[in-house]
């Protein structure tokens, strides 16, 4: 009996171990589910304030990509996208025809990228944005927490983010912003 001991005393830790985690993934899937009850699993309710930035425009020369852009407006769009990236390019379709519907201002944040590589990319596959940032370091994104693309923002007029989607942008998604923009 001495000598099962300790293997009764791991089976009993591991034990507890895997009740405790499946009791905080329960509670984590209630808290999730009861803050995002307006749109399910898609956009959730976000309260970032976004300090004063400045990221160069992808087409040198133009003005840069700040916090003003996003002022004055009720709500911006701004989408973090590489050329990189598969499901960027998934959710490409989604920006173009969100940007014929003219309901939003879209801003662009080319994320980790190569300018030229970029600028092929919106080029080949149009460029559905207002005014597209560099950010190659990942500077901005620091401040949000982003931690892969593509994610999406939803910036109201005082440069709060107040919605966001992570993953790619899906026909869904178009009512979605819809529905937050034109509230």
């Amino acid at each position: 009996m001495n000598r099962f001991l300790p293997f009764l005393i791991l089976i009993f830790l591991l034990g507890l171990i895997a009740v405790a985690t499946y009791n905080l993934n329960k509670q984590q899937d209630v808290k999730t589910s009861a803050n995002n009850e307006e749109f399910g699993v898609h956009f959730v309710k976000s309260e970032i304030a976004l300090p004063d930035f400045s990221l160069p425009n992808l087409n040198l020369g133009e003005e840069e990509f700040s916090k003003k852009d996003l002022r004055g407006k009720k709500y911006s769009l701004v989408n973090f996208f590489a050329s990189w990236c598969a499901t960027c390019r998934a959710e490409h379709e989604i920006l173009l025809r969100l940007k014929n519907s003219g309901i939003v201002d879209m801003y662009g944040v080319a994320w980790r990228d190569i300018a030229s590589n970029t600028q092929n990319y919106l080029q080949q596959y149009g460029n559905p944005f207002k005014k597209v940032a560099n950010d190659a370091k990942g500077s901005l994104s620091q401040e949000a927490a982003i931690q892969a693309i593509p994610e999406t923002w939803i910036v109201n007029e005082d440069g709060i983010v107040v919605w966001r989607f992570r993953g790619n942008l899906q026909d869904f998604s178009i009512e979605e912003i819809q529905s937050i923009v034109l509230e």
